[in-house]
């Protein structure tokens, strides 16, 4: 009797390295990768970017990884770098043609990563992002095509119709969101899945996918070290928190509304409330707007978050732009920090309202779930170990991309 090896050989393929950590994507990739690792033979590739950051992606990753490669193409050439700064970021502008597809899809880009790839022999291939994913025109191998979504252009569409869309300034914005569904479909008319990280994402792709093209496989992670953290030390002081990539457009757009109309409100009633905001690359018109204000401490990067959530009794994310997956919402659920949030920055992560979090659209409401959580410490207790729980459940590693691995296998 012959038992045959179902194990396969995938390469992870993203447009970027992968460390150091700026943003949740990364960390859907690496703990993708981890997972994955565990029953199949890994392969990552990536553009080359920085030398120290692909050092240090290949060095944090071998483990995990049967090769890893660095791809120098002419997108990241001095010369084409230069002329991007120049011209062509000015002339997608001006076209209202994705400048994220060009540099990273376009024919000098695409062909030659398709050529490194299709030297080997991969069962399965997983693209990360679409507007990356150029290069599947060139494949001439059979493997199986997949591409990770991170989010689809139909939120992005929909925020857009709703006025909520309006984070650059551009009087194209619709034709360019437009453009951007056209080339995604057609991206993903070349893939043999789709896989999505949220329930709605799903149900978007759902009606005009074959449901079986399309795998929901949720922003998985280690959070062992959130779920056996207690929050205790929260009750002895009343510290808000922001948290967040501070260089994100969408992030930044949510702390001025904090900082003009939320806390204003919530400082009324309280106003010995601080503000703790947290997150990589603080920006300078953050540091002007918050440099008299001795209630508000900005930490910059931390290395253990877990430190800062210690001292909050509550997380803020009044997103009111932005799509996928909030990754940050799973570490703060597991941590047992409560939320609360705007329904497009937790409808992703599907947190129930007064259950494990509070979803609140109007500025008022969010204050006003903010200091019923300052007031009343056996209500934050129940959402805390209600968040606690969910996480488990439903985000870790084993519950996410350890069903992803399962389904590769049973390919």
């Amino acid at each position: 009797m012959v038992i045959m090896d179902k194990r396969k050989i995938i390469l992870v393929y993203n447009s970027g390295p992968l460390y150091p950590i700026f943003g949740m994507n990364q960390v859907r990739i690496i703990n993708q990768i981890k997972s994955l690792s565990k029953d199949h033979e890994v392969d990552l590739y990536f553009l080359n970017k920085r030398e120290q950051s692909t050092k240090q992606t290949i060095r944090e990753l071998q483990p995990y990884c049967r090769q890893i490669k660095a791809i120098q193409t002419f997108t990241y050439s001095f010369f084409y770098r230069a002329a991007k700064k120049l011209i062509v970021n000015r002339l997608m502008y001006f076209c209202n043609y994705p400048v994220d597809y060009f540099n990273v899809s376009n024919m000098l880009t695409a062909r030659p990563i398709a050529m490194i790839v299709n030297k080997e022999q991969y069962d399965i291939i997983i693209s990360h992002y679409w507007q990356a994913s150029g290069f599947f025109k060139y494949l001439t191998s059979n493997s199986l095509k997949y591409i990770d979504t991170h989010y689809l252009v139909e939120e992005n569409i929909e925020l857009y119709r709703i006025g909520k869309y309006n984070h650059l300034k551009n009087s194209g914005m619709g034709a360019l969101l437009k453009k951007e569904l056209q080339l995604q479909n057609k991206i993903f008319s070349m893939a043999d899945g789709l896989i999505v990280n949220s329930v709605i994402q799903k149900e978007i792709l759902d009606k005009t996918k074959p449901p079986e093209k399309i795998l929901c496989i949720p922003n998985g992670q280690d959070l062992k070290p959130f779920l056996r953290f207690q929050n205790d030390d929260a009750t002895n002081g009343l510290n808000l928190l922001f948290y967040g990539s501070l260089s994100n457009q969408f992030n930044s757009k949510a702390l001025r509304r904090i900082l003009s109309s939320i806390l204003p409100l919530i400082r009324k009633q309280k106003p010995d409330i601080k503000l703790i905001i947290m997150g990589s690359n603080p920006p300078q018109w953050l540091k002007e707007m918050t440099a008299n204000d001795t209630g508000i401490e900005i930490t910059g990067f931390v290395e253990d978050v877990r430190s800062v959530f210690s001292l909050c009794f509550a997380c803020l994310i009044p997103l009111e732009s932005g799509s996928g997956f909030r990754g940050r919402a799973v570490e703060l659920l597991a941590a047992g920090v409560p939320i609360i949030g705007t329904s497009n920055a937790l409808k992703s992560v599907q947190i129930e309202h007064e259950v494990n979090g509070f979803i609140a659209e109007s500025d008022a409401d969010i204050a006003r779930y903010t200091l019923l959580l300052a007031d009343d410490l056996r209500l934050r207790k129940t959402i805390s170990q209600n968040g606690k729980n969910f996480a488990k459940k439903h985000y870790t590693r084993e519950a996410t991309f350890g069903k992803l691995s399962e389904y590769f296998l049973r390919l």
